[in-house]
């Protein structure tokens, strides 16, 4: 009789774990989502080395184009966004092979990335600086670089257009030096002397200068052609047409609502927004 009184306790609370178990899975989604609902993952790529833009502080990651990435998917909870810290030429490498859905990273517009690539709304307005040493009083523009020796990391927009000058002015070239260094110890090359120049984005240039203490530098504006001064989210030519869409919309409800300048003034120090034709007319 106790054996028989013992085997229906077992078999009642067997039971009752497994409807447990069950209602427990019943109610976590697949993807973690708080309404229950399946989300899809969302790959976001960067270098994790490019104050202000994309940097770790106190352990975590955060710049300016991560703050905003995170905000834009806020509004989207059909996504689940996901940080992936690689090496800048490995963020290009895992969009094309899908790896990364999206790619941050201060990212400027060139023909040849806009003919790989498509192009979030300009995020903020930074055009390209020369930093040189305050004395130098020769280098004005792209046409007075002969003979400069420029530093700079392989395949950022400074590296493209130093190259392009090059390409175009044979017997007139700049020494272009790569370099792994990042762009603090380069700067800390042109105030010493191992280097004349580097090709930049104004606020990560002026940020710098500010905050490292560069009394000996300054930022020297100048054009060249088909120079973009907009920074962007990168995408996949094709096969992301939806999130593009998506994303792009919340980008211009967050210039609207103020959060995109709230961001730039808590990232950036101040308002670096693109001019709203440059949103609306995208």
């Amino acid at each position: 009789m106790k054996k028989t009184i013992w085997t229906v306790m077992i078999s009642i609370l067997l039971a009752a774990s497994v409807a447990g178990c069950a209602n427990n899975k019943a109610v976590q989604p697949e993807s973690g989502s708080d309404d229950g609902n399946k989300q899809t993952t969302v790959v976001v790529a960067t270098s994790g080395v490019s104050n202000p833009f994309s940097y770790q502080k106190d352990g975590s990651l955060t710049g300016y184009d991560v703050e905003v990435v995170k905000k834009v998917f806020e509004g989207l909870p059909e996504y689940k966004l996901e940080f992936n810290v690689v090496e800048f030429e490995g963020i290009l490498n895992g969009i094309d092979s899908g790896r990364f859905q999206l790619g941050i990273n201060n990212f400027s517009a060139n023909p040849g990335r806009q003919e790989k690539y498509t192009f979030s709304v300009p995020v903020i307005e930074n055009a390209n600086v020369f930093v040189v040493r305050k004395e130098d009083e020769t280098l004005k523009s792209l046409e007075d670089l002969k003979g400069y020796k420029a530093v700079t990391e392989v395949g950022n927009s400074g590296a493209t257009i130093l190259e392009n000058y090059n390409e175009a002015n044979p017997d007139a070239k700049a020494d272009i030096v790569y370099t792994d260094e990042n762009f603090i110890k380069q700067f800390e090359g042109i105030e010493s002397g191992r280097y004349d120049v580097r090709i930049i984005s104004r606020i990560s240039a002026e940020k710098a200068i500010r905050d490292q203490g560069f009394d000996n530098l300054k930022v020297v504006p100048f054009s060249s052609q088909n120079s973009d001064p907009g920074s962007y989210i990168l995408f996949a030519k094709t096969g992301e047409e939806e999130l593009v869409e998506k994303v792009n919309k919340r980008i211009k409800e967050m210039y609207e609502d103020g959060s995109l300048l709230k961001i730039s003034e808590e990232q950036l120090g101040g308002n670096y927004l693109p001019k709203k034709e440059l949103i609306e007319n995208k």
